[in-house]
C-alpha cells in the first residue's frame, strides 16, 4: 500500500459514511480502496454503518484506527447514513456504498471542487458501471443498467439530486437540511437533493471524482432493485396529487408495451440478441413498477373516496 501524502493543514477533514448489510467481501474491497486514497491520511476517517446485518462484518475492516463501525438496527440505508452522521467529525462528508470502489483520487478531486472559488455545497461524482464478464454488458439486466443505471450527470443537472453511491458535501450542507429521511427505503437521494435545492444550497456534477459500481447481471438482482426503487417512488409521491401518480403509472404501462418497437428502431444495442435482452429488461422493469404502484394507487383512491 502506498503512503498517503503528508498532512495539508489547509485541507478539510473528511468523513466517509458507508451503510452496509451483510456484504462482507465487497465491503472489504471498498475499504481497501479508501485506505489507498491520495487524500492526506490524517485528514480522513471512515464510518461503516452495519445496518442490522446477520453476519459479522468486522473482518472487513482494515487494521487502521481511522476505520470504525457503528450499528443501526432500523433497516434502511438512509437511517444507516443518519447513524453515521451522528458520529461523523469531518467538515466534509462523503457517501458511497459498500459495493463501490472509489478511484484513488476520488476524495481529493471532490474536495478540490468544494474548496474552489464559487464552490458548490455538494458534488455528485461519476458512477462508472463495471460488468461481470468484461468491459461490455452481456446480459439483459446489464444492458438495461448501462442505459438507465447511474446517469449521475443527468441526475445532478436535470433532476437536482445525486445518487449517494457518490455524493460529497460540506457537513454544514448535510446537517443544515436535516440529513436523510430515515423512513424512506428508496428515493431518499431524490428527497435529499430537493431539500438541498430548496434551502438555497447548490449541487454540482464532478465528472472526475469517480467510483466504480457493479452492474446487476441477473434478473433476480434487477427485480429486487426495481421493487425497491418503485416503492421509493411511491413513497415520495404519497403526499402529491393522485392524478400525477396515476399519470406516472400510465407512462410506465406505455413504456412497457411500446418498448419492443422503439428499441428495434434504435442503432444500439448492435445485435438482435442484445436488443431483445435490453427490451425484455426494460419491459420487465415497467411491469415490476406497475405491480408495485397499482396497489398503492388503489389504496389512496379508496382513502380519498
Amino acid at each position: 500500500m502506498e503512503d498517503a501524502p503528508r498532512r495539508a493543514d489547509d485541507l478539510p477533514r473528511v468523513t466517509v459514511i458507508i451503510p452496509v448489510y451483510n456484504d462482507v467481501e465487497r465491503l472489504r474491497l471498498c475499504l481497501d480502496a479508501l485506505a489507498q486514497q491520495d487524500y492526506p491520511a490524517d485528514r480522513l476517517d471512515v464510518v461503516v454503518v452495519d445496518n442490522a446485518s446477520t453476519v459479522d462484518l468486522r473482518p472487513a475492516l482494515p487494521d487502521d484506527d481511522r476505520f470504525v463501525m457503528v450499528r443501526e438496527l432500523r433497516k434502511g440505508s438512509y437511517a444507516a447514513r443518519n447513524a453515521g452522521l451522528e458520529v461523523a467529525t469531518g467538515e466534509v462528508l462523503a457517501f458511497t456504498d459498500a459495493d463501490c470502489r472509489p478511484w484513488r483520487d476520488w476524495l481529493s478531486t471532490a474536495v478540490a471542487m468544494l474548496k474552489a472559488p464559487g464552490a458548490p455545497d455538494a458534488v455528485g461524482g461519476r458512477i462508472r458501471l463495471v460488468f461481470r464478464d468484461g468491459p461490455e454488458p452481456t446480459t439483459g439486466p446489464e444492458l438495461y443498467e448501462s442505459v438507465h443505471g447511474f446517469d449521475q450527470e443527468r441526475f445532478v443537472t436535470t433532476f437536482h439530486f445525486a445518487a449517494t453511491a457518490n455524493l460529497v458535501a460540506t457537513s454544514e450542507a448535510v446537517r443544515g437540511v436535516g440529513g436523510f429521511d430515515p423512513a424512506l427505503q428508496s428515493g431518499g437521494d431524490d428527497d435529499f437533493g430537493h431539500r438541498l435545492a430548496a434551502s438555497g444550497r447548490r449541487l454540482a456534477y464532478a465528472p472526475d471524482a469517480v467510483v466504480d459500481h457493479p452492474s446487476r447481471p441477473s434478473w433476480s438482482e434487477l427485480t429486487t432493485k426495481s421493487v425497491r426503487i418503485a416503492k421509493g417512488m411511491a413513497d415520495l409521491s404519497a403526499s402529491g396529487p393522485l392524478r400525477e401518480a396515476g399519470r406516472a403509472a400510465v407512462g410506465e404501462l406505455r413504456a412497457g408495451t411500446s418498448v419492443w418497437l422503439t428499441i428495434w428502431r434504435k442503432p444500439w444495442p448492435t445485435t438482435p440478441r442484445g436488443r431483445a435482452g435490453y427490451a425484455a429488461a426494460l419491459s420487465w422493469v415497467s411491469v415490476i413498477r406497475l405491480a408495485t404502484w397499482t396497489p398503492r394507487l388503489v389504496r389512496r383512491s379508496l382513502r380519498r373516496g
